[in-house]
């Protein structure tokens, strides 16, 4: 564990010649992370919300994975239908596609249908590389800003993107099971058959510390326990503390105690982020009101990042009202 940091100062690295002036948050390029993720993944591009199981068997498709029918753990099952992409849409590289997903379902709330198709998008790539390569994106003498919320006391350190570790360990007997079909595709992603998985997050300290903040990107694949900060994220960043309590709700058994610490496992793949970041072509996450220092996708996002942006935000008025009233209307 890294030294206690009063919650007024910034701790940063010493300096040095070669340290990029600009500072990265860590939380912000996470959002945006998961913004281009929902617009340039083919497989759920363009994707329709069939229909969702749980305790029931599905109405709409046969399942005949056993893993589906023989488990004792709490299931989710969702079927998507992927539509042909717009006659305008500039479907190779993804730039006009929206930053914030929309789902289309019979029923339920915005959040009830993000976090499924947010799941379903996790258990595919819980294989792949993306989350790991996200600090390799950027040069490894840029500063990264970590904020963590503990107690409802805000903690913000910095330290530089060299630093952050890349942290795998097992989850044993995982206490949930998530199916995603996408047709026409035929095709079936499942997190949670495995007796074993290898699940792999970023951790970041302190300069000179231990580790004491992990970022977990790919966390809803184990449903709304992985949904962050009071149940309302899109990822997990949290002191190592409050993780720790929270893999118990993962998996019944984990081996984080003896997770390999690695710094970078090969070149970062190639990724729309920055360039989409400056494109005048591809919609940019809204700015909290009277704040030019967070980006949203919009109004709903916005509103449910607010119980961890308070503790941050530099503004005079909040922007709660502001974003419900908005939210409202884009549902209207």
């Amino acid at each position: 564990m890294g030294d206690e940091v009063d919650t007024n100062e910034v701790i940063l690295p010493p300096f040095d010649e070669n340290y990029e002036d600009h500072m990265l948050d860590l939380h912000d390029i996470s959002l945006l992370l998961n913004y281009e993720r929902a617009a340039t993944e083919p497989r759920f591009r363009h994707a329709k919300l069939r229909e969702v199981a749980t305790t029931s068997d599905f109405q709409t498709i046969r399942v005949l994975d056993p893993e589906w029918a023989k488990t004792t753990v709490p299931r989710t099952g969702l079927v998507f239908d992927r539509a042909r992409p717009p006659p305008n849409s500039k479907d190779s590289d993804g730039v006009d596609e929206p930053t914030c997903l929309r789902i289309y379902s019979p029923a339920g709330t915005y959040k009830y249908k993000e976090s499924h198709v947010k799941a379903a998008r996790d258990v595919l790539l819980a294989k792949q590389e993306p989350r790991r390569h996200l600090i390799d994106l950027f040069p490894q003498f840029i500063r990264i800003r970590v904020r963590t919320v503990e107690k409802d006391k805000p903690r913000i350190y910095s330290t530089l993107a060299l630093e952050r570790l890349i942290v795998e360990f097992n989850l044993i007997e995982q206490n949930s099971l998530t199916v995603a079909t996408v047709f026409p595709d035929n095709m079936t992603y499942i997190s949670g058959a495995d007796p074993t998985i290898i699940h792999a997050v970023l951790g970041f300290a302190t300069p000179g510390g231990d580790i004491d903040t992990i970022l977990d990107l790919a966390s809803l694949q184990f449903g709304d326990v992985g949904r962050g900060f009071k149940g309302r994220g899109l990822f997990v960043l949290e002191p190592i503390a409050q993780y720790l309590s929270r893999l118990d709700k993962f998996a019944k058994r984990n081996t984080f105690k003896q997770a390999k610490l690695s710094q970078r496992i090969n070149d970062a793949p190639d990724t729309l982020v920055r360039a989409l970041w400056g494109s005048s072509a591809w919609s940019r996450p809204q700015e909290v009101y009277k704040m030019q220092k967070a980006y949203y996708c919009d109004a709903e996002h916005q509103l449910a990042a607010w119980p961890f942006h308070k503790h941050f935000c530099e503004a005079a008025d909040t922007p709660v009202k502001e974003a419900k009233e908005q939210a409202e209307a884009e549902k209207a």
